[in-house]
C-alpha cells in the first residue's frame, strides 16, 4: 500500500512518520522522509525562493519513491510538489516549460496512492533553520491545498488533526477499518 501524508510546512508530518516508523503494524513499509533538506544541503533554493531545478529535484524524489516500493509511507507526495511548484510559478520563479512539466508528471502519479492523509496547519511554526518561518507563506501553501485535494475521492483522502499520538491512532484506524 502506498500512503502519502501531505500539507504545508511546519504541520508534523515527519514527526508522524517518526512516530509510525515505531509502530509494530506497520512492519515492512518503507519509510520515504523528505528531500527538502538534502536539496538545501546541495546549496539549492528550497520554501519560497524554490526554482526549476528544486522542484524538479523534488518531484523526482516522489516518484522514485512511488516506483520502488509497493509498500510505502511518505511525509511528502507529488500533491506537496504540485502545490508548491503552482506558488512559485504564479511569482515568476518556476518556468512555464517546468510548470507544464510537474504537471504532466503529477497528472501521471497522482493517482499512486492508495490513501493520502492531509495535514492542515494547527500549531506554530517551529523554527529549524530549514523550513520557511513565514506564516502567510503557510497560510497560502495551506489554501492551494485545500484547491488541489477537493478533486481527492473522498474514500482516499483523510484530514488528520490532533497531538502526534491522536494523529498516529486517526491513520492506523483508517488503515485497520480499510480505505
Amino acid at each position: 500500500m502506498k500512503i502519502g501524508i501531505c500539507g504545508a510546512q511546519s504541520t508534523g508530518k515527519t514527526t508522524l512518520l517518526n512516530s509510525l516508523h515505531e509502530r509494530e503494524e506497520l512492519n515492512g513499509y518503507e519509510y520515504c522522509v523528505e528531500s527538502t533538506r538534502e536539496i538545501q544541503r546541495l546549496g539549492l533554493n528550497i520554501n519560497e525562493k524554490g526554482d526549476d531545478i528544486t522542484q524538479k529535484m523534488i518531484m523526482q524524489h516522489h516518484v522514485f519513491n512511488l516506483s520502488m516500493y509497493d509498500d510505502m509511507i511518505a511525509d511528502r507526495t507529488v500533491y506537496d510538489c504540485m502545490v508548491y511548484t503552482d506558488y512559485l510559478y504564479h511569482r515568476n520563479q518556476v518556468s512555464e516549460e517546468m510548470y507544464q512539466l510537474i504537471v504532466k508528471i503529477f497528472e501521471r502519479f497522482h493517482t499512486s496512492y492508495d490513501i493520502i492523509f492531509y495535514i492542515k496547519p494547527e500549531f506554530d511554526i517551529v523554527e529549524d533553520g530549514v523550513r520557511s518561518d513565514n506564516r502567510s507563506f503557510r497560510d497560502e501553501i495551506d489554501y492551494r491545498f485545500q484547491q488541489l485535494l477537493r478533486d481527492v475521492p473522498p474514500n482516499k483522502i483523510f484530514i488528520l488533526s490532533g497531538t502526534v499520538d491522536e494523529r498516529v491512532q486517526q491513520l492506523l484506524s483508517k488503515l485497520t477499518t480499510g480505505i
